[in-house]
């Protein structure tokens, strides 16, 4: 009876350490979340905004995280009403960052191999890092200069190395950008 008792808990044991391991890589999406939280950015609509995410992928990203530890959500009364406000947590700035660092790393191994004139390697990079590219551009880790310069050295464009479904916040904004720019007939100004 020991023994079947020892194998059971053996096996509990497993079973959390497979599900704390299959947490521990979170998907680009989930790391835009937490840096946007981490930025203070503590509504869903303010994250969303930001992320350029859909709302449904804010809310079960945002309640990954907090099933995580990385995120906490708590209720704020107010005037006009319950508002819901999330917070990153201790455990969830260790793991923002431990994430900026190992991105930060693999930015640094493109840039060396641009500076080799390797196009092969480079395009197998990029290949294998398509989909955190718009999460390495979200949280900084890439200069976006030095991006468009190595891009432009190697033949590439933005486009062909964004993931499918990609739109560049910059891009979503354009058409609102030139608002309120028409003056229309000022009449004669005295040029």
């Amino acid at each position: 009876m020991l023994q079947f008792t020892s194998s059971i808990i053996l096996t509990k044991r497993l079973i959390s350490s497979v599900l704390e391991q299959s947490h521990m890589d979170p998907e680009p999406k989930d790391v835009m979340v937490l840096e946007a939280i981490a930025r203070g950015q503590n509504s869903e609509t303010k994250i969303a905004k930001s992320t350029k995410l859909t709302a449904f992928e804010i809310a079960s990203i945002v309640e990954r995280l907090i099933l995580r530890g990385l995120v906490e959500r708590t209720e704020k009364k107010g005037l006009f009403g319950t508002k819901t406000i999330l917070k990153i947590t201790n455990k969830g700035m260790q793991d923002l960052q431990a994430r900026k660092y190992e991105l930060g790393e693999r930015w640094q191994k493109m840039v060396l191999v641009v500076k080799q004139g390797d196009k092969k390697q480079f395009e197998q990079m990029v290949e294998t890092n398509r989909s955190w590219l718009p999460a390495m551009i979200f949280i900084g880790v890439i200069d976006m200069m030095l991006w468009m310069s190595m891009l432009s050295m190697m033949g590439m464009t933005m486009h062909s190395t964004m993931p499918e479904g990609y739109t560049d916040a910059g891009q979503a904004d354009a058409g609102q950008a030139d608002a309120g720019s028409d003056f229309g007939d000022l009449g004669d100004i005295g040029f």
